[in-house]
């Protein structure tokens, strides 16, 4: 496994905590905008921006480090603010940005990516993105609680092309 900058890897949760103040940015969310946002990404230029590891998990695709990373944030760093959401929310916290995000530690490219996904799923709450997610070949093609290849990538909206083959 490659080693995780989380320097970076946490200005990537402040960049979409700073982007989405809609009220929809919960943990859920927040694991799949990185879900997309890597596969997004790998798929165009080979690579990752967090470099982590998804696991496929019920609720969709889950980055191996992300939890930490958000528990490190609102501990000691104190860039983010989670708040318990009332019950009836498909959220139950809301991530809210106490710091802007360095924009010095991306490149233009992937800072394009950063503002594309969030752009497209903005609006979106994350059982939709969670949903969404389930749809797409590296989900289909693990097996629960494994590693998903990030190869995988290269087959999303056309898995079910292949499968009639």
């Amino acid at each position: 496994m490659v080693k995780i900058n989380s320097n970076k890897y946490k200005n990537v949760i402040l960049f979409f905590a700073n982007k989405i103040q809609n009220g929809t940015l919960g943990k859920l969310k927040m694991m799949k905008l990185l879900y997309f946002l890597d596969f997004d990404f790998f798929e165009k230029y080979g690579k990752s921006v967090t470099r982590d590891e998804y696991l496929r998990f019920e609720r969709g695709p889950i980055p191996r480090m992300a939890n930490t990373m958000l528990e490190k944030m609102e501990g000691k760093d104190i860039k983010i603010h989670r708040e318990k959401m009332p019950k009836g929310y498909n959220d139950k916290q809301r991530i809210q940005p106490l710091k802007p995000f360095d924009v010095n530690l991306f490149t233009r490219e992937e800072l394009l990516m950063m503002e594309e996904v969030a752009g497209k799923w903005e609006k979106f709450t994350g059982t939709e993105m969670k949903n969404a997610s389930h749809g797409e070949a590296p989900w289909i093609a693990t097996k629960p609680n494994e590693v998903i290849d990030y190869n995988l990538a290269y087959y999303r909206n056309k898995y079910s092309e292949m499968s009639n083959v």
